[in-house]
């Protein structure tokens, strides 16, 4: 048994700390769109939650945020954990 994990009460989408770096570049999510190759469809899921960051969207993401691939991967690798980890417990309680 793994002892002394820690297993954050919440984790953000992704998306929100996209729409961060958006703001922060002064960027909307069509011309993030058009600079990544990927519909704005597809940007908006992204950034409302409703869409996960694929590892071919984070490497075009990481050419306009400079932001590395990996931790887009990362970040979404712990949203999805996060949300798997709500999902148990409530099959559980």
């Amino acid at each position: 048994m793994i002892e002394n994990q820690y297993f954050p009460q919440s984790t953000p989408h992704p998306g929100e700390t996209l729409e961060e770096k958006l703001e922060e570049m002064g960027m909307g999510p069509k011309e993030f769109a058009l600079r990544t190759g990927k519909p704005e469809k597809t940007i908006t899921a992204v950034l409302k939650g409703e869409s996960s960051i694929t590892s071919d969207m984070a490497v075009q993401f990481e050419k306009v945020t400079t932001i590395p691939a990996h931790f887009w991967m990362n970040h979404q690798r712990s949203y999805d954990e996060y949300i798997a980890r709500l999902r148990h417990e409530e099959v559980i309680v």
